[in-house]
């Protein structure tokens, strides 16, 4: 590997590992919303100055997902890597995507936390949404020690888990539709059953999205893409 190669995948392995701890951190911050009773008003469920926070670093998110795909493309076409070289490098392209997903969908829990109007009701399902949390946080941060770490069972774990998060999102949504609709009687209600339903979607596409980073840790570590296969297939190996 020439020097110039070494040091601008190193880089980009640098500037990765800063990346992926944004989007945790901005996990991070959502469970500390939806975990603290942050309510300080009969409408307000999370403090102005954290939801500019994490609405801050989403852009800067936004800009190291440009920077991080157009390195990656100019390191493939400048110095031509061999094979193993560039499972990393569409590894890293693929993984900025997914994160910077998983990072829009992190805003949009917490526009929808902010547009509640009956925080009775949502502190009713609050425990619910947070065990979801959790386990999709655990995911994500599993899927990228996956790959940082060369780890085929911590991507296996995340992939397994996934149905794990999808039972519990279809557990939420029925007892929130059996219990609560008929009783439902005021707009406000009616608007943070919408926003509920919202969040729990958001966070379980987040387990979707860790899914896909830990079948691309799969690719970049064996070279075998998982991709719409059954666990028991890749876990065949």
């Amino acid at each position: 590997m020439s020097i110039n190669k070494e040091r601008a995948i190193a880089k980009i392995n640098k500037d990765f590992e800063l990346y992926s701890n944004k989007i945790l951190r901005q996990l991070r911050l959502l469970e500390n919303i939806i975990n603290t009773d942050f309510i300080n008003s009969e409408s307000q469920l999370i403090p102005e100055d954290i939801y500019e926070e994490i609405k801050k670093r989403e852009k800067e998110i936004d800009k190291f997902e440009v920077k991080i795909s157009e390195d990656v493309l100019s390191i493939i076409v400048l110095y031509n890597p061999v094979a193993s070289e560039l499972r990393q490098l569409m590894a890293y392209y693929r993984l900025s995507t997914i994160l910077e997903r998983i990072a829009d969908m992190i805003f949009n829990i917490a526009r929808y936390i902010k547009k509640i109007k009956s925080p009775e009701l949502y502190k009713k399902f609050a425990g619910a949404i947070s065990d979801m949390l959790v386990i999709s946080i655990n995911m994500v941060e599993k899927s990228l020690l996956a790959f940082n770490n060369n780890d085929i069972e911590y991507a296996i774990w995340t992939i397994k888990n996934d149905d794990v998060v999808d039972d519990l999102n279809r557990s939420f949504v029925k007892k929130l539709v059996k219990s609560d609709i008929p009783e439902m009687k005021s707009k406000a209600e009616l608007s943070t059953f919408i926003s509920l339903r919202s969040i729990v979607s958001n966070i379980e596409r987040i387990a979707d999205n860790a899914t896909n980073i830990a079948e691309a840790a799969i690719y970049a570590i064996e070279g075998r893409d998982v991709r719409h296969k059954k666990i028991n297939k890749i876990e065949k190996r």
